[in-house]
């Protein structure tokens, strides 16, 4: 399962097998978490993200997007 876990990381953004196994061991393996800290957020801001959205992983993302919209001037 965590050789699994660290697959669709590395697939769903691009990142090395090292970086996913760190996240997911930061994110104590929740891969929509780990997702989170690889596209740059802070911990704490990716629990309240998702947290906030429902635990729907593709409208956090969508939400780090337009986050970064706002604040790349």
């Amino acid at each position: 399962l965590a050789k699994r876990s660290e697959d669709m990381l590395t697939h769903l953004t691009g990142k090395s097998a090292a970086e996913a196994r760190e996240a997911l061991a930061r994110a104590e393996g929740s891969v929509k978490l780990a997702v989170l800290l690889l596209h740059g957020c802070a911990l704490e801001d990716a629990r309240a993200l998702l947290e906030r959205v429902g635990g729907r992983l593709r409208v956090a993302l969508a939400e780090l997007r337009g986050r970064r919209r706002r604040t790349d001037w």
